[in-house]
Order: structure tokens, then sequence, then C-alpha cells
């Protein structure tokens, strides 16, 4: 499905009040719930998003994993052991649950920090990065941050909006990369927007390369359903 249709469906969902379109459950016979999740270690799903290099404990790329390259391709599924434990503040990967009693609660598969990147750990001393995994158990995997690229769709350049969905000066240049931190659909737009890191300005989904990774939903505001 091309970014631009799959902006128009997102942002239609969004506009219904159906954020918690982000956390349906893809594996119907593969849930978390909050009597299940623990601080022990369980058996965890993982779909990856993108091609994922195998990494050791210090970030550095391995060159064999298992005896084969240490290349996981993107239609691969993991089985994985790992901890997820509830939350009631976002960590900076994050998924939602089953749907308990009118409200969806969030968790975390736990991961390592290393330098600059965040990493699952998958076994046999070897590490993938966060941002490469889709779902977690059947559960779309949501950050607070994401890194993008500005692609302007009709002009040469990228324009920007306030929260009030009123156009500003800044504008961004084609390539140039931003960090966002924030979703929403903006007075009088019908598409996505997301906020710049460290500003007040937002860019529309329609002027980047593609959808952040791991999700288009990019937030730091755990959503509450009840």
């Amino acid at each position: 499905m091309k970014l631009n249709k799959k902006i128009i469906i997102g942002a239609t969902a969004l506009a219904l009040g159906s954020l918690s379109v982000v956390a349906i459950n893809t594996n119907n016979s593969n849930y978390v719930s909050a009597s299940a999740a623990s601080t022990k270690e369980t058996t965890v799903k993982l779909r990856l998003n993108h091609n994922s290099y195998v990494y050791d404990k210090n970030g550095k790329r391995l060159k064999k994993y298992k005896g084969k390259k240490a290349l996981i391709k993107k239609s691969q599924k993991l089985t994985i052991k790992g901890k997820i434990e509830p939350i009631q503040k976002a960590k900076r990967y994050y998924f939602y649950g089953k749907l308990e009693n009118g409200n969806r609660p969030a968790y975390w598969l736990t991961y390592k920090k290393i330098n600059n990147d965040y990493y699952y750990s998958i076994g046999n001393k070897g590490y993938i990065k966060c941002v490469n995994v889709k779902t977690i158990d059947g559960y779309s995997l949501m950050s607070t941050e994401a890194t993008v690229t500005i692609k302007p769709r009709i002009e040469k350049v990228a324009r920007t909006w306030n929260k009030l969905g009123e156009q500003t000066t800044k504008t961004y240049k084609s390539g140039q990369k931003l960090i966002i931190n924030d979703t929403n659909i903006l007075p009088n737009q019908n598409t996505y927007s997301y906020r710049v890191k460290g500003t007040d300005y937002w860019i529309s989904a329609q002027d980047l390369k593609s959808y952040p990774r791991p999700s288009h939903m990019v937030t730091s505001r755990i959503l509450r359903y009840n």
C-alpha cells in the first residue's frame, strides 16, 4: 500500500478516536494480559519491519550468527526469551496489550541501550535493534521518538504548522533528517502530522520519505481507553 493511501486510512481511524488500532492483535492465539506479564522470562514472538543485522553486547555488528550470515530477513519471524512488564509511563519502545475491562494496558519488552541505540536480546549472545521490530506477540511496537527523512510531496520544501493548525514560516529541505516525538491530526487537516523534537513545529506525514519505524504512531503519552 502506498504511503499516501496509508496516511488517509490511518488518519481517518485517528480522527474517529480509534487509537487502539495500533494495539490490535494480529495473532489471536497469543496475547498479553496483566496477569500474564511478569518479571520472569517468557517466550516472545517478534515480527520484523526491516532486514536486521545481528550485533553483540557492545553494539558491534557480527559477521556470523548461529553459523550463518548475521542478517535476519524482514519476512522471518523470531521466537525469543524475554521479560514483558506493565508500564504506567512510556518507555522508549512499548506496546499495548489485550483490551481488559475497557482499558488496554501498556507493556514493554525489556531492551538494552548500547551507545545511542536500543536492542532486544535474541539469544546466543545476539541482539537486534528495536526499531527493526514491527510487532511483539502480534501487537504493534510503538516509540516515544523516531528519525524521519524529509521528501516534500508538492513543493520543493516541506512546510510546517503549529499545534493550532496554523502554517508557520519554518521549512525543511528534501533529504533533511529530523527527530519527531509526537503524533496528531491538527485542526482543519485530515492526515497525520508529527512534532519536530525540541520545537513547536509540526510536519505533515505526506512530506516524509516513509512512515517512521517501528510504527507510524509516535508518542510518549500512554493512551487510556476507560
